[in-house]
C-alpha cells in the first residue's frame, strides 16, 4: 500500500463518520423525525454515542454539535491580500485541521461577509507530500460541519 492509499483511506473514513454524524443531525433536527431517512449505521450512532432514546433530541442535537467541535486539532482564519494600513474587518478564509503527520486531513474554505462558510473542500497530505483535493465527501456535509464553528465577526 502507498503513502497516497493510506492517506485517502484516512480521509474516506473521516468522510463516512462525519455523513453518520450529518445525517444523526439532520434526523434529530427534524421536529417530526419519522420523516426523515436514516442509514442503520446512522441510527446505531445515534442510539450508542449519544443515547437517543426517542426523547432526548435537543440533547442529542448539541452533543453531536460538541463531538464534532472537539473532534478537531485547530480552527484558524486568515483575510487574502490587502493595502498596508487598510486592515480587513473580518477573515476571508478558514482552515480546520482535523489530523496531523503521515497522513494529515484538513478542511479549507472561504467565507461570506457574514463569517459564515460559502466554499469548502477537503485536503489530504503526507509526509514530502504537497496538499491535495479529496473528493470522496458531499459538499453539503464540509458546508454543515465547517458551519459549526465561530469565525469570528463577518
Amino acid at each position: 500500500m502507498t503513502e497516497k492509499d493510506y492517506a485517502l483511506q484516512d480521509a474516506q473514513a473521516w468522510t463516512e463518520d462525519t455523513t453518520k454524524l450529518y445525517e444523526a443531525f439532520t434526523f434529530c433536527s427534524d421536529e417530526r423525525m419519522e420523516a426523515r431517512e436514516i442509514s442503520r449505521d446512522a441510527r446505531r450512532m445515534l442510539r450508542k454515542d449519544f443515547a437517543y432514546d426517542g426523547d432526548n433530541r435537543e440533547q442529542c442535537l448539541g452533543d453531536i454539535e460538541e463531538h464534532c467541535r472537539e473532534g478537531v486539532l485547530s480552527v484558524e482564519v486568515r483575510s487574502g491580500w490587502y493595502i498596508l494600513g487598510d486592515a480587513p474587518d473580518s477573515p476571508d478564509e478558514f482552515q480546520i485541521l482535523l489530523t496531523t503527520g503521515g497522513p494529515a486531513l484538513r478542511i479549507l474554505g472561504n467565507l461570506d461577509c457574514h463569517g459564515e462558510p460559502r466554499r469548502v473542500w477537503l485536503e489530504w497530505q503526507d509526509w514530502g507530500t504537497p496538499w491535495q483535493e479529496v473528493r470522496c465527501c458531499d459538499n453539503e456535509i464540509l458546508l454543515w460541519f465547517a458551519g459549526l464553528f465561530y469565525y469570528g465577526e463577518g
